[in-house]
């Protein structure tokens, strides 16, 4: 009889519902890990705003954190703005990957390298080419060692080679500066039409194609006057 009503009570008692599992605990992000959310919010902003249009509210509203949350990790935009730069000046310099070209007096090597190497940097991250042209437009120094370190050593670099190519004679007599100049900013003007601009139909040709064609224009003007004179 006992057994029974055991089995009887087993039939009329509920289904009981299975336990849900315990939801994982969030792990908390590490120092650098946080630093690394805010910089990359940053770069967002400034690229989208500029520095002057960008507040830390905003920065931190799209990390998820308080503003005094990000005070913790920077004291603010200027802080936020060197950690940028300081990130994109610890990665190789773009004419330390053409030195053995420019030892073996390879032209083609040396434009055609740069020309790429400057479309890859740009198209890879055009947030940072925003952030400098704002930088220029807003009148402010805080990209300054970027462009005393990078920008102007590059173009010494280039204006170097082309000077030494010269005494050579293996380009025209051409002022080395100019030149130099003259040929960073074609491939800086495919970039911003394409990348800045969105016009793509102004450029309608891919990065390696583009780039080999500059190089072509460049060589083709500056080795024209040689030939003439030895012809």
């Amino acid at each position: 009889m006992s057994s029974h009503r055991a089995v009887s009570a087993r039939k009329r008692a509920p289904h009981s519902a299975p336990t849900p599992a315990a939801d994982p605990v969030r792990r908390r992000r590490t120092a650098p890990e946080r630093r690394d959310e805010i910089v990359a919010a940053a770069i967002a902003c400034f690229a989208a705003r500029g520095f002057s249009g960008t507040t830390t509210r905003e920065i931190a509203a799209r990390v998820g954190i308080t503003e005094a949350a990000l005070y913790r990790h920077f004291a603010g935009k200027e802080a936020l703005y060197a950690a940028i730069i300081d990130r994109k000046m610890a990665a190789p310099a773009l004419a330390e990957r053409l030195v053995q070209a420019a030892a073996r007096g390879d032209d083609r090597g040396v434009f055609g390298g740069l020309a790429r190497l400057i479309i890859e940097a740009l198209q890879a991250d055009p947030a940072f080419f925003r952030i400098l042209l704002y930088t220029a437009l807003e009148g402010h120094s805080l990209a300054e060692p970027f462009f005393r370190q990078r920008m102007a050593a590059l173009r010494e670099f280039l204006a170097g080679y082309i000077a030494r190519r010269t005494c050579e004679g293996a380009f025209r007599d051409v002022d080395p500066v100019l030149a130099a100049r003259a040929f960073v900013g074609m491939i800086w003007d495919y970039v911003l039409v394409r990348e800045l601009f969105r016009q793509k139909e102004g450029y309608p040709v891919a990065g390696e194609a583009a780039a080999g064609t500059f190089v072509s224009i460049f060589l083709d003007g500056v080795r024209a006057m040689k030939q003439e004179r030895h012809g």
